[in-house]
């Protein structure tokens, strides 16, 4: 419980970079201003013993090398760098247990599962899988628009389509991280399959149709299907043979594994990672912030995945908002449209496909009639059944993506999000935050803030998309200077 409020100076020093170096800035504030670090209970990195005894003691299943005996080939799924989950820690693992089995190492296979994120490069991918792993063995990217998706059927009232190559793998092994999820309470798990490797009509059905769970939360709180449950659902029905499921701490290391069966180790993993993210706060401290600052790392890799660092200050009604974004890969892509707004011309471009195909048509009909019960989950389901838009597409139509010195959307004492990011793309920032400012310099967001708040207090949170507040103690005693 120590370290959760702490007083700094005029400096605060926060991480910065995932997968890009994964180094620690420091943010000075102008005079008279009082800043507060609000960190998570947070924990351990995990030593390579407890890792060892992690795939030791699976949870409802056999371990992984007496599953793969007499299996002939074996696919391991593994979230993409959007995520902070370290593959390279644990696939040398897997691939040691699957060799222990008999199976040839040409016959393991390692697909990323992207859902409708844009792939990874070489680079990417190494940093991600290891060098050892990428030199060795085939990998694959998944394309949810791709000629690799086929058709399974209809689970609980939903379309199901899916990677090809993990439906004909003979053993499914499935890695992805565990931390909080804005639709599914947590990442990771059955998430893995759906959306992750799920072809468009099935993504559209996720969510579009069905209500989401809101991060933090375990269980299902009503009587239908929502994402999670849907995706543990399709999971179930199509087979995943051993899950693993990493719990990520504020430093990106591996703070909890488990292993096993594909709901059961999920829900350990997201209790674990319920508490290392759980950040204690006094509601009188929430009351009297000006400013919250949110650092989006370690999910500051793709600049859509923001959203994710904004949560925090949606739930505790925070009067400003400025984000640290580094936004490292400066692309702003998603195949389906989430986090980018809305655009006339990529809607228009998918409606001649949709008239012209049947299933598209069919599907999208049943859907509608089976999943949706309101009309925002309806026109949701329209915005994603047309709102499709491959990687090779996007690159042709905004192939240079200029990266101003500002953007300003609105006047800047009424800007909200203030965000600060020398590689978050303009024109995606105007298209999504188009109530926000966009800065460069770190310099033109304290003088914003000082005129909005003369020595202000700023509560900052250094690792927010990990981090669930709990307003439940009195931490009244902690009283700044």
């Amino acid at each position: 419980m120590s370290n959760l409020v702490v007083q700094t100076d005029s400096v605060v020093t926060i991480p910065f970079g995932a997968w890009h170096g994964d180094k620690e800035l420091n943010f000075n504030f102008p005079p008279g201003w009082k800043a507060y670090v609000m960190s998570p209970i947070d924990g351990k990195a995990m030593s390579d013993a407890q890792i060892d005894q992690a795939f030791a003691e699976p949870m409802s299943t056999k371990q992984l090398r007496f599953l793969a005996k007499g299996k002939k080939d074996a696919i391991i799924c593994v979230d993409d760098i959007t995520r902070p989950t370290p593959a390279y820690l644990l696939l040398p693992r897997i691939v040691k247990e699957l060799l222990q089995a008999n199976i040839n190492s040409r016959q393991i296979r390692i697909l990323v599962g992207t859902g409708a994120h844009r792939p990874m490069n070489d680079e990417e991918l190494a940093l991600k899988l290891g060098k050892e792993i990428t030199n060795k063995f085939q990998i694959s990217t998944h394309d949810f628009l791709g000629t690799d998706v086929r058709f399974v059927g209809w689970v609980k009232g939903g379309p199901v389509y899916l990677n090809r190559l993990f439906l004909e793998a003979d053993l499914r092994i499935c890695v992805g991280g565990v931390i909080p999820h804005g639709e599914t309470g947590f990442g990771g798990g059955a998430k893995m399959v759906v959306p992750g490797l799920s072809g468009k009509r099935t993504i559209s059905h996720f969510h579009g149709a069905l209500p989401p769970r809101p991060a933090g939360q375990l269980e299902f709180d009503g009587a239908k299907l929502d994402r999670r449950s849907w995706s543990e659902a399709v999971a179930r029905h199509v087979g995943v043979d051993f899950s693993i499921c990493a719990v990520i701490n504020s430093k990106r290391e591996l703070a909890g594994l488990f292993v096993g069966d594909i709901v059961k180790a999920y829900h350990e993993a997201a209790r674990k990672a319920k508490e290392i993210g759980r950040t204690v706060l006094d509601k009188k401290w929430v009351t009297r912030a000006d400013v919250f600052i949110v650092n989006s790392y370690p999910l500051d890799t793709d600049p859509i995945q923001m959203g994710k660092s904004l949560a925090i200050s949606k739930i505790l009604s925070a009067k400003s908002t400025v984000v640290v974004n580094a936004a490292s890969d400066g692309i702003f892509y998603h195949g389906m449209g989430i986090g980018s707004g809305i655009s006339a011309k990529r809607l228009l471009y998918n409606v001649p496909g949709f008239l012209i195909n049947p299933i598209n048509q069919l599907t999208f009909l049943r859907s509608m009639f089976t999943g949706v019960r309101t009309i925002n989950t309806a026109m949701r389901l329209c915005y994603f059944t047309f709102n499709a838009l491959s990687y090779e597409r996007f690159l042709k139509t905004r192939r240079r993506i200029e990266f101003d010195q500002t953007t300003r959307t609105v006047k800047e004492e009424l800007a909200d999000p203030v965000v600060f990011s020398k590689r978050f793309p303009s024109w995606g920032f105007r298209r999504k935050y188009y109530h926000g400012v966009l800065y460069r310099d770190w310099q033109q967001v304290c003088e914003t803030m000082n005129k909005r708040y003369h020595s202000g207090v700023a509560l900052i949170f250094p690792c927010a998309p990990l981090q669930l507040p709990d307003l439940s103690l009195n931490l009244t005693g902690l009283k700044p200077a």
